[in-house]
């Protein structure tokens, strides 16, 4: 049976297609009319959100600051179709956006520098559980895994490749990304030029928003492969813990292992495909793959949280035997 579409989905759904409209226009016909009215149109969605919150907060089900950040973005919303306001109403405007927006910056400094005291493993769930103060639980998550990837680019960039291995089952020596990192650089270069060419009749900020998502891009290649190294499967204490860096994790004890084997050969792509319908993945392109049947359903953990329940997992790994031995399951 099909679940029912929750009003918020729907609500954000609607929004997104506003915004996707409204930036086409803006890229073609910058002075287009519809603009206004599609931008007063997203201002009533969020309006209307926001009031939906002011609800859950009386109610007590959700934090007062989850009001902050829809707050700025509403009042910079109106600031856009009030410019030609009098000077006193955009003083009023500029000064709540400022106060807002300062306020936000304080609680999420606030949430960072509490976010140890929050129970969790990893770092990553717990600036999770502090962020969810000012965001939902899965933007708050998103945020999380993003500044910690940023963190781990940054430290593996500063000699963190240097650094040993931990202890465990790795999946990053023998990834595609080991070998393709070390040419990225000289691929920057050509890619800015590329990027000159195809972007020089699009606005400034434009050109400026497609050159900063691609050194973006390349520093989350490298945070991406520091967590790969980072994170090793390991099996301990009759547990399986089981990662693909920082996009996805699982836990489950090792008795619900029924078979685990390297992955078999297939003629073709479309085989393949057939065979790993609705597998859960942690592959690491490149490194060899086994595939665990288990015999109960586990859930993993992504980027949005908790997946569907699945019985087989195809896993990554860079000594497939040594991992099933692990297991109590060597190689015939």
């Amino acid at each position: 049976m099909a679940r029912p579409v929750r009003p918020s989905s729907l609500l954000w759904g609607l929004f997104v297609v506003l915004g996707g409209t409204a930036l086409a226009l803006r890229l073609r016909l910058p002075r287009h009319p519809a603009l206004l009215w599609i931008t007063a149109a997203m201002l009533l969605l969020l309006a209307w959100r926001m009031l939906s919150l002011l609800q859950g907060w009386r109610r007590g089900l959700l934090p007062g600051t989850r009001l902050l950040l829809p707050a700025v973005i509403l009042v910079e919303g109106l600031g856009l179709i009030l410019t030609s306001s009098s000077d006193g109403v955009l003083k009023i405007r500029l000064g709540t956006a400022l106060a807002l927006e300062f306020l936000l910056v304080a609680l999420a400094v606030r949430a960072w520098r509490r976010a140890e005291a929050f129970p969790g493993t990893w770092p990553e769930d717990r600036i999770a559980l502090a962020f969810e103060a000012l965001v939902p639980p899965r933007a708050a998550r998103l945020l999380a895994l993003e500044l910690v990837m940023l963190g781990g680019a940054m430290r593996f960039l500063a000699g963190g490749f240097r650094h040993p291995a931990l202890p465990g089952f790795s999946h990053h020596l023998e990834s595609a990304l080991r070998g393709f990192l070390p040419a990225l650089p000289l691929l920057i270069p050509g890619d800015v030029l590329f990027l000159k060419v195809v972007s020089s009749g699009l606005a400034l900020w434009l050109r400026w928003v497609l050159h900063g998502s691609t050194v973006y891009a390349v520093v989350w290649l490298f945070g991406f492969y520091a967590s790969l190294k980072a994170r090793p499967h390991q099996i301990r204490e009759g547990m399986v813990y089981l990662h693909l860096g920082l996009m996805k994790s699982v836990a489950f004890p090792a008795r619900l292992v029924q078979t685990a084997a390297p992955l078999p050969d297939f003629d073709d792509d479309w085989a393949r495909h057939a065979h790993l319908k609705g597998v859960e993945k942690l592959i690491a392109k490149g490194a060899p793959v086994l595939e665990l049947s288990l015999s109960e359903p586990v859930r993993v953990l992504g980027l949005l949280g908790p997946g569907r329940p699945a019985l087989r997992l195809a896993v990554s790994c860079d000594d497939p035997s040594a991992f099933l031995a692990a297991l109590g399951r060597p190689c015939a």
